[in-house]
């Protein structure tokens, strides 16, 4: 393991909140996936808002492992727990995985990427993929992926789930995203692709290993309104920029 790794060090960005039935675990899970690279890494957990004993778990699990910290955050909110271990992170490559999804195979396809690429997601709509999400969800991700079509001309095929991002690339966008809640990764990838950035696409094996935690019809309207805001956004950064 390692022979082609491009990458010399990695970040993990792990956000959690009220996962205290599989914490535990997956973490161990992912602690170890990253020791078997043998390259210097760590992993920061972006607690967010948790009323179990979320906190008090990680702080101890991340206590006995040097390359492990933690970071909090009182209020609950996904994006701003990703974006504030983005900022945390202090290597090469910063990897975002989910509590209750990540994969081996994606952190050594991360560590391998080639130069030229700014980042790279698993994309669930491409060819090899494996989609083992219940039908409403993937629907909801076709629907998802065409709005960002529509609106931002994307040629990602998704954008949500695991992703890679240099440090460099993610250091020169970050201070631009705007967006919380769903959308903090989506618009940092976008202001990527935008800027000039390849990001480069491997296919996504999804099974979960939980019911979602999050209520899809309510995350459908809010999710609609947060895109047309960030279109909206980036035409008015357009304009400034044409008449600089």
């Amino acid at each position: 393991m390692g022979a082609n790794f491009t990458i010399n060090n990695f970040s993990v960005v792990v956000p959690i909140h009220n996962e205290e039935e599989i914490l535990l675990d997956s973490s161990q899970k992912i602690f170890d996936i990253c020791s078997k690279t043998k390259l210097d890494f760590e992993i920061i957990f972006s607690e967010n808002g948790s009323t179990d004993k979320t906190l008090s778990l990680i702080k101890d699990f991340s206590s006995k492992r040097p390359e492990c910290k933690v970071v909090s955050n009182d209020i609950p909110n996904y994006g701003t727990a990703l974006k504030n271990g983005f900022k945390e992170a202090k290597n090469e490559m910063i990897i975002s995985f989910d509590i209750d999804y990540f994969s081996e195979q994606f952190l050594i396809d991360s560590l391998s990427l080639e130069k030229k690429f700014s980042a790279i997601t698993a994309s669930k709509r491409i060819s090899g993929s494996q989609d083992g999400r219940k039908i409403i969800r993937r629907i909801a991700t076709n629907f998802f992926v065409l709005i960002l079509k529509i609106l931002f001309q994307t040629s990602m095929s998704d954008t949500h789930g695991m992703k890679g991002i240099r440090r460099s690339s993610c250091e020169k966008e970050i201070k631009n995203v705007v967006s919380t809640q769903d959308l903090f990764d989506t618009e940092l990838l976008l202001r990527i692709e935008r800027s000039g950035g390849n990001i480069y696409e491997v296919p996504a094996m999804v099974n979960e290993i939980r019911p979602s935690v999050s209520v899809i019809y309510s995350r459908i309207p809010r999710t609609i309104y947060s895109l047309i805001k960030l279109r909206i956004q980036l035409f008015r950064e357009s304009l400034k920029t044409k008449y600089l």
